[in-house]
């Protein structure tokens, strides 16, 4: 073996940046180690020195692993620069790999049929064509469903066995191939496309699934804890309630006596009354989610006016009831403390039946035009992780009941429609 043999460069290394751009690409939204500049100025000339040294002195002794060896290689540089686990990062490489050998047997399926008839700037076009088609493809069907720095929600054991299918069709096949001299028909390259869409498709399908799971499981979460707020709530309304009457009766027995000042108990009669002063909708759940509104609305300096007929919603559960009311009205509410201007600040809630529907309609005053993402207004907390599930739990409830959710801006005014249709009895 001779030094120029080492370091030899042949067609076969083109698989380099391919590989690196595709992994580049599909690592996009892991979590960087510290220093990720500096390592990449280190590492990434190390790497490439690597592949190109090591699968040449590999070749001369067994064959068939040489774009094998340049993966583990790429895959040990990605461990080096990324901070998430290794399986998380062994599954961008996978997807990165199955992304590049597609677009590599793209490229031979319409290139080897007419190989004799082009040049080789154009095989060049051709190349570059299908990798930037397949590698954009996969950029927003693939790497678009990944979320900035969390964990890839699958198992450690399905990662590997789609390492392993990795390893199975697209090197071994590839290499079989290869070694009977038949890789150079086009016709060879329509089970590897199949074989590396099929990977796809298992990768990102199944990590959409989960990320489902997860996120209605999130949901579940945050309805039950709205749930136990309501219970909470409820109770405290209700001993507010129970005291304010007490508290009446024993007011109106010392006007009766006449040995207190009359304008301090009528102001204190005054202030009790307004407590005692529950929303009477016609539904339990509604009167409860209203009445603590209503007082968080007069400590704002909030406006809320209300029509509502609560008979209409004795078909819904309360965890949805307080999914819905609850998180449109505290939306409004935080809404409204960001208006500097007290008289501008205005809720109105309307409940009302329409035909077979039940049509709720929120609406309050909003100076700053909110972000709309997926027919839903973006959370303004700027931690979408944690935050934006009121909107998210309120489309969730309705939808069970095989209703619709519409949020608009009006002029200043932002309006939630809500319509479900009612079951007939």
């Amino acid at each position: 073996m001779t030094a120029a043999d080492v370091f030899a460069i042949t067609i076969y290394h083109g698989y380099i940046p391919q590989i690196l751009l595709a992994e580049a690409m599909f690592t996009l939204k892991l979590r960087r180690r510290d220093k990720f500049w500096l390592r990449v100025a280190i590492g990434l000339p190390l790497a490439v020195f690597s592949m190109i040294v090591i699968p040449n002195m590999l070749a001369l002794v067994v064959s068939g692993i040489f774009s094998l060896n340049i993966f583990l290689l790429s895959l040990g540089l990605c461990a080096f620069l990324f901070e998430n686990k290794f399986t998380d990062i062994l599954f961008c490489c996978v997807g990165a790999q199955f992304t590049q050998n597609l677009s590599y047997n793209l490229e031979n399926l319409i290139y080897r049929p007419w190989a004799d008839k082009i040049s080789d700037a154009g095989w060049l076009c051709i190349s570059l064509g299908s990798t930037a088609a397949v590698y954009a493809l996969a950029y927003f069907a693939c790497v678009g469903r990944m979320r900035s720095g969390d964990a890839v929600r699958v198992g450690k054991a399905y990662v590997f066995t789609v390492a392993v299918v990795n390893v199975l069709f697209v090197y071994i096949l590839q290499y079989l191939f290869q070694y009977y001299e038949i890789d150079k028909m086009w016709i060879t390259r329509l089970p590897l496309i199949m074989c590396c869409v099929f990977g796809l498709v298992m990768q990102f399908g199944l990590l959409a699934y989960k990320d489902e799971q997860a996120e209605n499981a999130r949901l579940e979460y945050f309805l039950k804890r709205e749930r136990e707020q309501y219970e909470t709530v409820k109770n405290s309304i209700d001993l507010i309630n129970m005291k304010a009457h007490d508290l009446k009766h024993h007011i109106l027995r010392a006007q009766s006596a006449a040995s207190y000042d009359s304008d301090e108990l009528d102001e204190i009669a005054k202030i009790v009354g307004e407590y005692e002063n529950t929303v009477k909708s016609g539904n339990q759940t509604l009167d409860v989610i209203l009445t603590e509104k209503q007082y968080r609305c007069k400590h704002n300096d909030i406006e809320f006016s209300v029509i509502a007929d609560g008979a209409q919603l004795a078909f819904m559960h309360t965890s949805d009831l307080v999914a819905i009311f609850g998180n449109a009205l505290d939306n409004a509410v935080e809404c409204e403390l960001r208006v500097p201007d007290k008289n501008k600040r205005c809720i109105a809630l309307r409940v009302v039946k329409r035909g077979g529907m039940l049509s709720v309609h929120v609406e309050n005053y909003c100076e700053e035009a909110p972000v709309f993402i997926d027919g839903l207004p973006r959370s303004t907390k700027g931690d979408d992780r944690f935050h934006g599930f009121g909107m998210k739990s309120i489309r969730y409830a309705v939808e069970k009941y095989g209703g619709t959710v519409q949020a608009e801006l009006a002029g200043k005014l932002f309006c939630l429609n809500i319509l479900i249709p009612i079951p007939e009895r």
